[in-house]
């Protein structure tokens, strides 16, 4: 009967019933979550609307309506529908358009077109835009309830077969992926033994691509040692009656390229190997399913092991060292003894092993006790040296040096002891000489600084119980270094022997002079007036200001600069003593050198050097918790324009509150105290992995300078590291240019050769830093081999108004031109100084007028 908009239609579906078809999945298809089935309704008429609701509802769907194209399209573009019951021909916006937003949307929506027209076109129309349904008005309640729900079921399976499509495809690239990135090679054979499958394993390990193998037989890819056994695999495989694994080590072909790197270095695999049978019939092979896992380096290791152990038994042979092993049992006897025995104590093994008490009768009665006390004592896993001796055949006692070491298996337990014995008899014969030796200089024949400090700690001791007084001078010879350097190392001890001479005939008998390391010197007073003592330093000092020393036809005059100390009941401690001896030995070098100081508790000048030693502590500090940083100053060519980044790199420091210090502020204790090199260290290495790390930036560097100290020149921890660094990256060796002082480098002239020449024989550049504020040897200049003169910052600025420094200017300029190297002007403040350089040729110029000095970070932004 015709579908009316009254409550007819309500008495027509009272007590239908339709069953659930989302919770109904036929057998083998994908259930999807539940939740209600959401109908929309579409109709202008309004009750159509209300009687398609009323009747849909009833039935257990969950409804929804609208009254025109467009409000349809609203509710769909927000919510989800199952269904769609469509009237086709509304006014303004029609079913026609809501299809055409379905299709655009891809909702996953099944659409009912209910209309009142009989137009084939127009329904072939709808069905071609994705309706699955048309329904001619007027319309019984039954036949639209089956509609809805044949639509429904459809629905269902469309999105189970799409489900089941998903889970299927999922798998598939799940299984595909395991195949292809598994580590072993992974073949599929046809019956003939031709490859149809090869997993990606294959180009990895093996070199070769996949598709060139395609179609290629199995025995192609074997090497011709193995090819026999993989055609005899092959065989048994086919044999009816073949269900179980194959198992064969194969040894198979690399491409050339591949690891391993030629076809004479097969790849060694551990092959297994199925066959795979027709399943309408068993008796039938189709081919073979092959893994093979690469056991290349299990078997080179195993080898490895095998000729290790070959090379141990050799080395056990024919060591001088005769090893042993010892049973953890009670007593722990002697299981086996290398035969070289014979050669340390004149008996064979087999002797030693027969009588297990022999050993224990040749110790010396003295050491038994210890022996078998250290036998007790021994550790798992802890190597533990003894020495005792051990009576020889001959009759004579051999001192024997015995490294044991007990040996637990992965429980703890105790397997066995291993040991070594080495003859030490004659070591032990020289022990009184090199006690001798531990307490005198070899070079001096003086007392060492062990032998000194001993008798130091004894004299203040000695002060406390007999209130005695003492004299300590600690001295440091003057322009030794400068003499070491130049005459070599040969002039120099000959140098220090003649000076311990001199001063040993300058104290008493009873004082102790020792050479406490390098060029530095100790004298202890002991039961001396500090008045006495003063004197005595004096005329050290003033005998090693007369003294000559002659080397090589020229003949150098040195000093020596001496610290004094009183040592008395209210002295303080040990090391006390000998730091506050030298800060005055310091003090007196700071004062002009070659003179006597004499240590006070209100000296000034040694308050000072105490204000520098805080320092040392807060440089360490900052050190440990990275508070430098690196600032760069830009050096730009005086005549052009320069296309690329050459610029310096400057140290900073911040402090504990978060404050920027200056260089000036801390390097003066840094020098003083031996810790510029340890900053030389951390500015190159943070300025080579900054470099490292900014590609981009290095491939517009010119050149970056970095400041080395005088300490830095003789450190070959840090010329080691840079010529390792660099020679992973020789491109950045041309990047660098390295600036020492003039007066560090002609104070360390011998260091500073090999060190400039090292790193210029890599590529790297060095410049002369603050040229002519030191000592200004030109002669000196003719033998470093440096690539920039920088001349120094207090003659360029006043080169506008000062003739003299225009004078040494252009002196410094002439010269470093005329030896093929570039100068660089610093402390360039404005453009009248830049214009005067211009004038005289130099080549760059740097300064605040050029660029002040800027973060790093700067440099990328740059």
């Amino acid at each position: 009967m015709p579908l009316q908009p009254d409550f007819g239609l309500w008495k027509l579906t009272r007590g239908f019933i339709v069953k659930d078809p989302i919770n109904e999945c036929s057998s083998g298809e994908m259930e999807e979550p539940e939740y209600p089935f959401s109908v929309l309704v579409v109709d202008d008429e309004p009750h159509i609307r209300t009687g398609l609701e009323q009747l849909l509802a009833v039935q257990g769907y969950q409804v929804a309506i609208a009254g025109s194209g467009e409000e349809a399209m609203m509710d769909l573009a927000e919510n989800r529908h199952d269904l769609l019951v469509l009237d086709l021909g509304m006014p303004g916006v029609g079913g026609a358009a809501v299809l055409d937003f379905i299709a655009r949307r891809h909702l996953d929506t099944a659409t009912i077109i209910i209309s009142g027209t009989t137009s084939v076109t127009e329904a072939t129309t709808a069905l071609n835009k994705g309706a699955v349904d048309y329904l001619h008005k007027p319309f019984g309640p039954d036949e639209l309830l089956e509609r809805v729900a044949r639509a429904r079921h459809a629905l269902q399976q469309t999105r189970a077969r799409r489900l089941m499509c998903n889970h299927l495809e999922a798998s598939e690239r799940l299984h595909r992926f395991i195949v292809n990135y598994s580590p072993d090679l992974i073949f599929v054979l046809d019956a003939t033994g031709h490859f149809t499958y090869l997993n990606q394993r294959v180009p990895v390990l093996l070199g070769f691509e996949v598709d060139a193998l395609t179609g290629q037989p199995f025995t192609a890819l074997i090497a011709s040692v193995d090819r026999e056994k993989a055609t005899h695999l092959l065989r048994r495989l086919a044999e009816a009656g073949s269900e179980e694994p194959q198992f064969m080590e194969l040894r198979l072909r690399c491409n050339a390229g591949s690891r391993p790197p030629d076809p004479d270095s097969p790849l060694v695999a551990e092959v297994t190997a199925l066959a795979i049978r027709d399943d309408d019939d068993p008796s039938r092979f189709i081919g073979s399913y092959i893994a093979a896992r690469d056991v290349s380096e299990r078997r080179r290791a195993e080898e490895a092991l095998r000729r290790a152990s070959m090379r141990l038994e050799h080395v056990v042979s024919a060591s001088p060292a005769v090893i042993y092993s010892r049973s953890p049992g009670p007593g722990m006897p002697v299981t086996f003894i290398s035969s070289n025995v014979y050669e340390l104590l004149g008996y064979r093994a087999d002797e030693l092993l027969a009588d297990g008490h022999l050993l224990d009768r040749l110790t010396h009665p003295d050491d038994r006790l210890h022996r078998e006390r250290d036998l007790d004592c021994t550790v798992a896993h802890h190597q533990t040296n003894r020495t005792y001796r051990l009576h020889h055949r001959d009759g004579s006692w051999r001192w024997i040096r015995d490294t044991m070491r007990l040996v637990c298996d992965a429980g703890g337990q105790p397997v066995e002891l291993v040991g070594s014995w080495l003859d030490n008899t004659e070591a032990q014969l020289l022990a009184e000489q090199l006690t001798h030796q531990a307490s005198h200089d070899a070079l001096t024949g003086l007392a060492n600084r062990r032998a000194f400090e001993q008798r130091l700690q004894r004299a203040l001791e000695s002060t406390r119980d007999q209130s005695a007084e003492h004299a300590l001078f600690y001295l440091d010879l003057d322009q030794f270094k400068v003499i070491n350097d130049t005459c070599g190392h040969l002039a120099g001890d000959d140098l220090l022997r003649q000076i311990a001479r001199v001063l040993q005939i300058r104290v008493r008998k009873q004082d102790i002079l020792a050479r406490l390391g390098g060029d530095e010197f100790g004298v202890l007073m002991e039961y001396c007036p500090l008045h006495d003592a003063l004197r005595v330093a004096n005329s050290l000092c003033q005998a090693v200001n007369d003294f000559r020393f002659a080397w090589g036809g020229k003949t150098f005059r040195l000093g020596v600069s001496i610290g004094v100390v009183a040592i008395s009941a209210a002295s303080d401690n040990f090391s006390g003593v000998l730091s506050a001896a030298d800060s005055a030995c310091y003090a007196a070098k700071d004062a002009g050198r070659n003179r006597v100081h004499l240590y006070t508790e209100d000296d000034a000048e040694l308050a000072r050097r105490q204000g520098e030693m805080q320092w040392v502590a807060r440089i360490n500090q900052a050190l440990e918790e990275n508070r430098f940083q690196l600032a760069f100053q830009p050096i730009v060519p005086v005549l052009g324009v320069s296309h690329s980044h050459h610029y310096e790199l400057l140290l900073r420091m911040k402090g504990e509150s978060g404050q920027i210090l200056m260089p000036g502020a801390f390097l003066p204790a840094a020098e003083r105290y031996h810790l510029a090199a340890k900053l030389d260290q951390w500015v190159v290495g943070t300025a080579l992995d900054w470099l490292s790390s900014h590609p981009r930036h290095l491939d517009h560097l010119s050149l970056c300078a970095i400041n080395l100290s005088g300490h830095s020149l003789g450190d070959e921890y840090l010329l080691n590291y840079l010529v390792d660094r660099l020679a992973r990256q020789p491109l950045l060796a041309g990047k660098l240019c390295f600036e020492v002082t003039e007066t560090a480098a002609i104070a360390n002239l011998g260091s500073a050769l090999h060190f400039i020449q090292t790193l210029k024989d890599i590529g790297c550049r060095f410049a002369l830093d603050d040229f002519g504020s030191g000592l200004s040897s030109f002669a000196y200049l003719k033998k470093l081999p440096v690539d920039f003169l920088k001349i120094d910052g207090l003659f360029v600025e006043d080169i506008v108004s000062d003739p003299v420094s225009l004078a040494m200017v252009k002196s410094i300029n002439e010269i470093g031109q005329v030896m093929g190297m570039e100068t660089i002007a610093e402390f360039v403040k404005d453009n009248h100084i830049l214009t005067k350089l211009r004038a005289l040729g130099v080549n760059y110029a740097q300064g605040y007028g050029i660029g002040k000095p800027r973060p790093l970070a700067d440099l990328v932004l740059h």
